[in-house]
């Protein structure tokens, strides 16, 4: 069987996104970083120092507009992987 998921899903879906990666595919976008906090800000990923929340994780994304899953997905995962 043939894999044909980037690296990107490959990641939210080995569990740092966990259902939220689901959440990504039923919304209807463009979506903005405030909407997704706005419906999702509660919402529990996993991160290199243990879990962050949605809105934490966003919050410096100042209103950024996002036009495809992916594209939130590559913007949380890397906000995520950052060393502080």
């Amino acid at each position: 069987m043939s894999d044909d998921r980037s690296p990107i899903e490959e990641r939210a879906e080995g569990g740092e996104l966990g259902d939220f990666d689901e959440r990504l595919e039923e919304l209807d976008y463009p979506v903005t970083s405030n909407e997704l906090i706005s419906t999702y800000g509660g919402h529990e990923v996993e991160s290199v120092d243990g879990t962050q929340s949605i809105e934490k994780v966003l919050s410096s994304a100042d209103k950024k507009a996002y036009d495809s899953a992916d594209e939130v997905r590559d913007d949380v995962l890397n906000q995520l992987n950052r060393e502080e």
